[in-house]
């Protein structure tokens, strides 16, 4: 069978998640959602920039949260060479995009990584503790 291989960034970053979900049952956790929800809402949703990303996702592994953290480093680089998605306004349209039932993700829905909200989160600086390495039991 074939299959299309997305250009949407977003597809992309998704599909991504999807495919480290097979390694990692614990990326669809509430805690690891969450965390990348709040990631996301600051970083794509209100367009912030910052000198770092966030490094911990709550993931059971510093392996684990290095794919996540590289695959979120990657997805928010990436926005930046579709004007079309870079220019969308700031707040809820940047949120529809990534709340996109109709986005191909090979069976899964976005809300399984990032849950859902029917309206952005305040753009609140994000919390310490994604930029400290997490606590594994490696």
């Amino acid at each position: 069978m074939d299959y299309k291989v997305s250009e949407n960034p977003i597809e992309v970053f998704f599909n991504e998640l999807r495919l480290l979900a097979e390694k990692y049952e614990e990326l669809t956790d509430t805690d690891v959602r969450e965390d990348l929800h709040l990631t996301l809402n600051y970083f794509f949703v209100w367009k912030k920039e910052d000198s770092s990303y966030p490094i911990s996702y709550g993931m059971f592994s510093k392996e684990g949260d290095q794919f996540v953290a590289t695959a979120v480093n990657n997805f928010l680089k990436a926005i930046t060479d579709y004007p079309e998605i870079d220019n969308m306004p700031i707040g809820q349209e940047r949120l529809d995009l990534l709340q996109n039932e109709n986005m191909s993700l090979g069976g899964c829905q976005y809300d399984e990584f990032i849950g859902h909200t029917d309206s952005p989160l305040p753009p609140d600086p994000l919390p310490k503790w994604l930029f400290d390495e997490g606590d594994y039991d490696e």
